[in-house]
């Protein structure tokens, strides 16, 4: 859930929102934001660069950003770095302390997403706020070939994030091929117990 400073207002209650959430003494297990999530994995010769991230929120949400930082002010409709910069650190550098809402796993291993680059953020073509940002991988195919699994996950379920069409693809000037699937996975959390999360698999080799 994307969380801005109490110093500068209207989102300063989604705070007490998680809290409630996250300590299960309220709510239940619904969510109050909804975001469509993509992946684009970058390669670069037979490395893994980074996993680009693009979160679609909905009409509420894109609402509650434009009114509390203004509607792009910039040239062509886009906002301007002075706002973008607003946006990363009012209302989606917190995500931190959540692992940006995202589980990596390589070769069957689990990562710690501890910070992400190159943030930005849009409007679509219907209004709807989008968040960007780079998830930094750096890691070579092997021979053998190489194993990721990318999943983008609210835990306390104040926000239900799946996969939206086209839900992934590769880019860059590299030397791998690859297949992927989009699976449900069941894990187990404290609070609620058994649930499902949407998982993207890839596996690559080198060419």
């Amino acid at each position: 859930m994307p969380v801005r400073d109490s110093s500068r207002g209207t989102l300063f209650s989604l705070i007490s929102v998680l809290f409630l959430v996250v300590s299960g003494t309220s709510l239940g297990a619904h969510p109050h934001i909804w975001v469509d999530s993509r992946i684009e994995v970058r390669v670069a010769e037979a490395s893994l660069e980074a996993v680009r991230a693009y979160w679609t929120f909905d009409p509420f949400f894109s609402e509650m950003i434009l009114f509390d930082y203004g509607r792009p002010q910039g040239e062509g409709g886009a906002f301007t770095a002075v706002q973008v910069e607003a946006i990363r650190q009012g209302a989606f550098e917190n995500l931190r302390h959540y692992g940006f809402f995202t589980i990596l796993r390589v070769d069957g291993e689990r990562r710690t997403v501890e910070r992400v680059e190159n943030f930005s953020t849009f409007l679509d073509d219907e209004e709807s706020l989008v968040y960007a940002f780079d998830i930094p991988l750096r890691i070579p195919v092997s021979s053998a070939g190489t194993e990721l699994a990318v999943s983008m996950y609210d835990e306390t379920f104040f926000t239900d994030m799946m996969f939206s069409d086209p839900y992934a693809t590769v880019s860059g000037d590299h030397q791998v091929r690859y297949r992927k699937e989009r699976i449900r996975e069941v894990h187990s959390i404290p609070i609620w117990g058994e649930m499902n999360r949407e998982t993207v698999q890839f596996r690559f080799w080198r060419r």
